[in-house]
Parts: C-alpha cells; sequence; structure tokens
C-alpha cells in the first residue's frame, strides 16, 4: 500500500570506497561519532551530516544527510546501506527513522515554496504531491483537486519536472510559480494550455533536488503526514481511506 523501501542510489560511488582510519581499537561513544564524522569529512568533504547518532546495535552508527538515512560503523570503515530489522520484536528500525528524516526534508523547504490548496473547511489531513505538468497522471490527480479539498484533504503541491532543470517541463513549472495567478495558471497547465512564460526567483529547483535525494523518479508522488509515500496516481476516496487508518494506528 504504501512505500516501504527505497533505494538510495545516490549511494553507489560511496559503496565503491572504503572510509579507513588507522589500525587499532575502536573508540566509543562520543569518540566514535567524531571518528565517523571525521572519515565522512575526509572521504566526501562537500558532504555535511545533519546527524550522527547511535544505533541500537553496538558499534553502528545512523547519519542523515537531507533526506537521506545510511549506517556507518564506529570505526569509520564501513558504510551499510539498507534496513535495520529487530528479528525478536519484529519490527523495521530503519522505516519510522527514514519518514521522520522524510517530513523533516519536506517541511524544511517551508510552506511558503509550496504551492498549497486549502479545504473549504477545516482541514483533516495534509499532503505534500510531487507534480509534474507534463505527467498525465499529475495532470488527472490536479484535475480532481476539488474531490481532494472537499474531503477535509490539504494538498501542499512541490514541482518535479521529471525531464531536468534544463526541461520545457521545468520552464512550465517556473511560469506558474511565476504566474500573477499560480492557481489559475496551474489549473491552465495541467488542462495542457499554454502558459505564459515568465520568469522569477523560484523554488523549482529546489523542489526537484529534493525529489532526487528522496529518490523519486516519477510523478505524482504523494508524501504523507508520518512520511510514507505513495508513488502514482491515487484517488481522493481512496487517499481519505489511507489517512484514516494511519491516523488511527498513530500512537
Amino acid at each position: 500500500m504504501v512505500c516501504c523501501t527505497r533505494l538510495f542510489r545516490w549511494l553507489v560511488p560511496w559503496l565503491l570506497l572504503s572510509i579507513s582510519t588507522a589500525p587499532g581499537a575502536a573508540p566509543s561513544g562520543d569518540r566514535q561519532i567524531a571518528q565517523v564524522r571525521q572519515s565522512l569529512a575526509l572521504l566526501l568533504p562537500d558532504v555535511l551530516p545533519d546527524s550522527i547518532r547511535p544505533t541500537p546495535i553496538p558499534g553502528l552508527f545512523e547519519v542523515v544527510v537531507g533526506a537521506r538515512l545510511v549506517y556507518v560503523t564506529g570505526d569509520g570503515r564501513y558504510l551499510i546501506e539498507g534496513e535495520i530489522i529487530d528479528l525478536e520484536q519484529q519490527k523495521n528500525l530503519t522505516n519510522p527513522r527514514l519518514n521522520e528524516v522524510t517530513v523533516a526534508a519536506v517541511d524544511a523547504i517551508g510552506e511558503q515554496n509550496m504551492l498549497i490548496f486549502e479545504p473549504a473547511g477545516p482541514a483533516r489531513y495534509s499532503v505534500t504531491v510531487f507534480t509534474d505538468i507534463d505527467s498525465a497522471y499529475s495532470r488527472k490527480l490536479h484535475q480532481e483537486i476539488e474531490q481532494y479539498t472537499r474531503r477535509g484533504i490539504r494538498v501542499r503541491y512541490l514541482f518535479y519536472p521529471r525531464a531536468g532543470l534544463e526541461s520545457s517541463s521545468f520552464d512550465k513549472a517556473a511560469a506558474v510559480w511565476c504566474s500573477p495567478d499560480r492557481t489559475r495558471a496551474l489549473r491552465e497547465a495541467m488542462a495542457g494550455e499554454a502558459v505564459e512564460a515568465a520568469s522569477c526567483v523560484n523554488p523549482v529547483g529546489d523542489h526537484w533536488r529534493l525529489g532526487g535525494r528522496m529518490g523519486i523518479s516519477g510523478a505524482p508522488v504523494i508524501v504523507l503526514e508520518n512520511g510514507d509515500m505513495l508513488p502514482g496516481y491515487v484517488s481522493a476516496e481512496r487517499l481519505y481511506e489511507v489517512l484514516g487508518k494511519i491516523r488511527r494506528l498513530k500512537p
């Protein structure tokens, strides 16, 4: 139902390298965190971890960079991509943390940099949708936007032009953002109508880069309140059911 496993293609170059340190006994506690940070700084000077913290596994540390989460051994030598499963408790320890990281990364964009469609009444739920004006299913979702808002679903749009930063899809998204009436411009663009070209400082590039860091490759992708992601078109009725179930399961 929801996207639970995410492959981090951006890690492939990392996995071809060894984050090695001088031989000797592994340090502990804060020294291990410092060593992990130092090893990453030496190997990837342009990557600044947002956080490094211990996992339940002795000697293994969680490293978060933006919307990315990996594990590094305390001696700074091995980087591990994947999920940690607690077999005794039958719990996936990675997905909840990855969801938290996802929510934080999306919220960091700031609602002032999103195109938001509000319900007429109180909002019961809020979702973030990565959309592409040239995606048939993104268009289908937007053509039904009132069905979502009528159910109390607040829709926050981020643009993800799949063809990239130099594409006509990107230009259309930028033109919508720079339009004096963004709501109308988006409606026209999603209907296949031409939107008057306009340029301004816009967040479309930031949207696109965030989507790439999150492993998104298509559109639409719906990010739920708990960080789960639903790829592709989901009807308003089905989305409302999913959101209600998540809310009921929330501790």
